[in-house]
């Protein structure tokens, strides 16, 4: 059997805008507020970035990396529950989970969906997409003994009004990583590579939620996850919406990262390997202690 070279799949799960007429109706946005609500959560940008830079080539041989988009907007429900965690007026579930959105990036409280409803869309929308990164991770599963699930988003060159971290400046990069999902040494070796190519990451900034796994896929020991979020000044002008002549040089540092990411994954795995087939040492059997040592012992 031939084994895979790749062990990432990349999920991309705020980069499309489709709202299904019915769910638009009735949250009764304007065109102006899908349009605010659009720019500020959703990044088509980093979409096409991350496609350029998961096709990589060896020997002589271009590779696809996977790449599992979530084919809606945030507003119909939240995926992973980031944007649902820092638009919560009140303190958000840890770990953020699926949710539907409660009020807009405005403060506009959204009509309240039904529990019975809010399960429906999450059912119709996330489902789906969570599905699809299980089934692409149960394929690589099948040729390699270790997989990781890469989650990729973007946030705002400046704090915007309902994000709960004012800081700024802000950092070119984040790295999302959590106890569990995230190998040892993993978050700082991407940390690492980033800070080699001129970037200023940080370690969970602003969330530390940002390693997402499906729940079919979060108890595995062979399925690891790793969050990663740009700041959009990298690659587009906030202002107009034009993508930079800079762009490309983020879909370098991506595929770069993507690789050593991928080359780490091997050795870990490879280590795991190594420990599992190790000969087991014999305890040493203890000494004897014949009744003559013990006499002259007292």
């Amino acid at each position: 059997m031939r084994l895979t070279t790749n062990r990432i799949i990349i999920n991309l799960p705020y980069t499309s805008a489709a709202v299904p007429p019915p769910v638009a109706r009735r949250l009764g946005l304007s065109p102006e507020e899908w349009q605010l609500e659009h720019w500020r959560l959703i990044d088509p940008h980093l979409g096409e970035l991350v496609r350029e830079a998961a096709c990589y080539e060896r020997r002589d041989v271009k590779t696809d990396r996977p790449v599992v988009v979530y084919p809606l907007s945030p507003l119909v429900a939240d995926p992973w529950g980031l944007w649902a965690a820092e638009l919560a007026e009140e303190a958000p579930a840890a770990p953020p989970k699926p949710a539907v959105i409660s009020r807009t990036t405005a403060g506009r409280a959204l009509p309240p969906w039904s529990e019975k409803d809010a399960e429906l869309i999450l059912n119709r929308s996330v489902a789906p997409f969570h599905r699809e990164i299980t089934e692409a991770a149960r394929r690589l599963l099948a040729e390699t003994p270790l997989v990781l699930v890469l989650t990729l988003r973007s946030f705002g060159s400046m704090p915007l009004p309902f994000e709960k971290c004012r800081k700024y400046p802000r950092p070119q990069a984040a790295i999302g990583s959590r106890p569990g999902l995230t190998p040892t040494g993993l978050a700082e070796l991407a940390g690492g590579v980033l800070k080699s190519c001129r970037w200023w990451p940080e370690l969970d900034w602003p969330q530390a939620e940002g390693a997402c796994l499906p729940p079919e896929l979060a108890e595995s020991p062979r399925v690891r996850a790793l969050g990663l979020s740009l700041c959009r000044g990298l690659y587009f002008d906030e202002r107009t919406g034009r993508r930079k002549s800079s762009a490309q040089s983020v879909v370098r540092v991506l595929r770069t990262l993507f690789n050593l990411l991928d080359q780490e994954m091997a050795r870990v795995a490879q280590v795991r390997l190594d420990r599992a087939l190790a000969p087991k040492k014999k305890a040493r059997p203890s000494p004897v202690i014949k009744a003559s040592q013990i006499q002259s012992r007292t």
